[in-house]
């Protein structure tokens, strides 16, 4: 088991033995996004926990937990894996209140990108739910501005530093930005496959966010995916793509933005690549005919 795998465990187990010893109260914010299934930003080292139906803080201070306040209703709670939990929009509303914009993000767009009918509207209309806490118009924002194609935290991070960097004018000769598009390339052994990239600009230039995953182990051999990624790379590079690829120190710095806009500038204009697809990510996953053909 990898680093990455054996910290999610020990944050689970973390969790599952607060739960264990405080059977009244309720799981929210980071703690209970992550058992309910969701990314979060940063490790779980402590646990939030709601007492229901009451509306002030409570309870000592201790290093694996903290009390916190406002009124829980009933319908805000639910039981997962036989732990009581806030529901998922309660929890990233209170990770947003208690942690900050970046946290209940990528939380959001976790949910979004596993659950299709997680649209906007339908979060924007569960947020009647929660309470007129200071903090709630701001996450009604934050909510219209999430996307639906983030995999992992990190796109998520360049995602959205990418989108405010143009809307505040910070990167320019950006004409159009696309994510999680398709294109169709050979794999190493000469087969067919879909190579999906995580960014997309003017059509050409393509971001890719190289998390820790790709060569902890986690996802198969390191070194045969490293071999894999080269591979794409360059069968993305030779249909006329221009690749970059950023890390966490680069997605959470404006690095990211002056490694881009040095590659639009000496690459102006939009092109389009020749071996892209018409489908959406959801619909290729969605559409068994696609994925065969």
């Amino acid at each position: 088991m990898g680093d990455i795998q054996q910290r999610r465990q020990q944050e689970l187990e973390l969790i599952r033995q607060v739960a264990r010893h405080c059977k009244t109260a309720v799981l929210t914010g980071p703690a209970a996004a992550r058992w309910l299934g969701l990314s979060t930003f940063d490790w779980v080292t402590r646990v939030d926990l709601a007492l229901p139906g009451n509306s002030r803080t409570w309870g000592k201070q201790y290093p694996d937990r903290i009390y916190r306040g406002g009124m829980l209703r009933p319908g805000e709670i639910c039981t997962h894996k036989g732990v009581r939990t806030a529901v998922a929009i309660r929890a990233i509303f209170d990770s947003y209140r208690y942690y900050g914009r970046t946290e209940a993000l990528v939380q959001l767009e976790s949910a979004r990108f596993q659950h299709p009918h997680l649209t906007v509207d339908t979060l924007l209309h569960k947020t009647a739910t929660l309470p007129r806490a200071k903090g709630l118009r701001g996450f009604r924002e934050l909510i219209a501005h999430s996307g639906d194609t983030s995999a992992s935290a990190l796109e998520t991070i360049a995602r959205d530093r990418i989108l405010r960097a143009i809307a505040s004018g910070q990167l320019t000769g950006v004409e159009t930005i696309e994510f999680q598009i398709g294109f169709e390339v050979l794999d190493a052994d000469g087969w067919p496959t879909i190579a999906w990239v995580d960014v997309l600009i003017n059509g050409f230039i393509i971001v890719e966010a190289d998390g820790a995953e790709k060569t902890s182990g986690a996802m198969g051999d390191a070194e045969e995916a490293v071999n894999r990624e080269r591979h794409r790379e360059k069968e993305l590079q030779n249909t006329g793509a221009i690749v970059r690829r950023v890390g966490w120190k680069q997605a959470q710095s404006d690095a990211l933005i002056a490694l881009l806009q040095l590659c639009i500038d000496a690459h102006p204009g939009v092109r389009q690549l020749p071996t892209r697809i018409d489908a959406t990510y959801r619909e290729w996953c969605t559409n068994p005919e696609r994925r065969a053909g």
